[in-house]
This record gives C-alpha cells, sequence and structure tokens, in this order.
C-alpha cells in the first residue's frame, strides 16, 4: 500500500469519526436540553403557583390594613407584612418573565445563564428572612390578631415596646451591609461563601458559582 493511499485511508476514517463525535455531542445536548426543558416547565408552574399565593396574601393584607386602620399598631404591622408580600410577589414575577425569555434554540451558555439565574431565587428568600429579624414582631401581630383575634399589643408595657423598637432599629443598618454582601460576586469572600451554603443548599450556591464564574470570563 501506498503512502498516499494509506493517508486517504486515515483521512477517510478521521473525517467518519468526526461525523460520530458530532453526532454523538448532538444527541448528547439534545437530552440535556429536554430535560433542562422539562424541569423549566415544572419550576414556571410552581413559580406561577407562588404568584397566586402571594397575590393572595397581598389582598388579604391590604383588606386587613384598611380594617384596621384607626388602630396605627395594627395598621403598621399589616403594611410591614404587606411590604414584605410585595417583596416575595415581584420575585416570584421576574422569575416567571426570566422562565419565558429562555429560548432552547439559542446558545447552550445563554440557556444556562438564565436558568442559573433562576436557581438563585433561594437566596431572595434568605434576604428576606434575614431583613425581617429587626421586625419579626409584625408578623406575629398580625398573626395572633388575624387568626386568634387576640391583640398581643395591648397586652404589653408600652415602654418595653418603645425600648425593643429602637433596639431594633439599629440592626437596620448592619442587616442590610450584611445582606448586600450576599451575592455571587462576593463568594471569593470566606464567609459570605459558607453563608450562603450554609442557608440556600449546593443547588443555589452551584448557581451562583457559575454565574460568577461566567462574569469573570466575560470580562
Amino acid at each position: 500500500m501506498e503512502a498516499g493511499e494509506f493517508k486517504k485511508i486515515l483521512a477517510a476514517y478521521d473525517t467518519k469519526l468526526d461525523e460520530k463525535l458530532s453526532l454523538n455531542v448532538a444527541s448528547f445536548k439534545s437530552i440535556n436540553l429536554d430535560k433542562s426543558e422539562k424541569r423549566t416547565l415544572s419550576i414556571l408552574k410552581y413559580r406561577i403557583t407562588e404568584i397566586v399565593v402571594f397575590s393572595l396574601l397581598a389582598l388579604f393584607m391590604g383588606n386587613y390594613i384598611a380594617s384596621n386602620w384607626n388602630q396605627s399598631h395594627l395598621a403598621i404591622s399589616g403594611i410591614i407584612v404587606g411590604i414584605f408580600t410585595l417583596i416575595a410577589l415581584a420575585g416570584s414575577i421576574g422569575q416567571v418573565t426570566l422562565l419565558k425569555q429562555i429560548d432552547f434554540a439559542k446558545p447552550i451558555v445563554d440557556i444556562r445563564n438564565k436558568i442559573e439565574l433562576v436557581n438563585t431565587h433561594g437566596l431572595l428568600f434568605v434576604k428576606l428572612m434575614f431583613l425581617s429579624t429587626p421586625i419579626w414582631w409584625s408578623f406575629i401581630v398580625v398573626g395572633s390578631d388575624s387568626l386568634f383575634n387576640i391583640d398581643l399589643y395591648a397586652n404589653m408595657d408600652a415602654d418595653f415596646v418603645l425600648k425593643y423598637l429602637m433596639v431594633n432599629s439599629l440592626l437596620i443598618i448592619p442587616l442590610v451591609w450584611f445582606l448586600n454582601k450576599l451575592t455571587y460576586k462576593n463568594l471569593h469572600i470566606k464567609w459570605v461563601r459558607k453563608t450562603i451554603r450554609l442557608f440556600t443548599g449546593s443547588k443555589t450556591m452551584k448557581a451562583l458559582e457559575f454565574l460568577n464564574d461566567i462574569e469573570k470570563f466575560e470580562n
């Protein structure tokens, strides 16, 4: 066999091998995209359910505030709970908007970027949980009044309530600073990584790490 013919055989073999590899990669991507699309539809249904629940809660809080407008402590507590409800509602609406923007015909990186943004949703609720710490009493006041018709404020000492509110108000600024740090851009900070991992879990953490890597790559 001449060297030229041997080279042609090798070239033909390489071409067939490349074609098979391309088909396998395309098939693998297709399978993964199918799974991602089904998972995305499942998440979309869950987020729509969140919107319905938070919308009903927002309507309830609006009615509660209006009904107790003449009782300042109940009205203020209702407004605080209502604000947190609206933030959660806005977050769920943003998620639905993002999910509907996912086009599985676009490049994998673009699809993955949006999916991982969806997976970071858990961090929003963690931040809301921390942010509500200084004013957790408002949830108790509204809950006890709505469910059991018990006005807790009426049974509390006025001086104690005033001192409690003053102490908790001092926590707001450091708490806002703390929550502002909890972002994928600060994953290089050890305590930020540990805090996010502790309160959100591995899925959210992986999503944040991916977004951080993408931003570093683009820059």
